[in-house]
């Protein structure tokens, strides 16, 4: 006979796959934009960013987070 589990909104384990699967593109994104060696390669990746960010208006901006990769630290 089948048993069936109760997990908590708390613990949902979905969620947790979720985010780390958002972490990874969004890291993979990032890698790209920084090993891309042209303006037309970091365009390209700019552009599928910004279709990213588009898809995902939950989350804060990954451009932003592009563009902060050229600002200098704050002391």
């Amino acid at each position: 006979m089948p048993t069936f589990t109760l997990i908590s909104a708390a613990e949902d384990p979905f969620e947790r796959l979720a985010e780390a699967a958002h972490a990874t593109v969004r890291a993979g994104f990032i890698a790209d934009y920084l090993a891309a060696t042209n303006l037309i390669d970091r365009a390209h990746v700019a552009y599928e960013v910004a279709l990213y960010d588009a898809a995902n208006p939950g989350e804060p901006p990954l451009m932003d987070e592009i563009r902060g990769l050229h600002l200098p630290a704050a002391a």
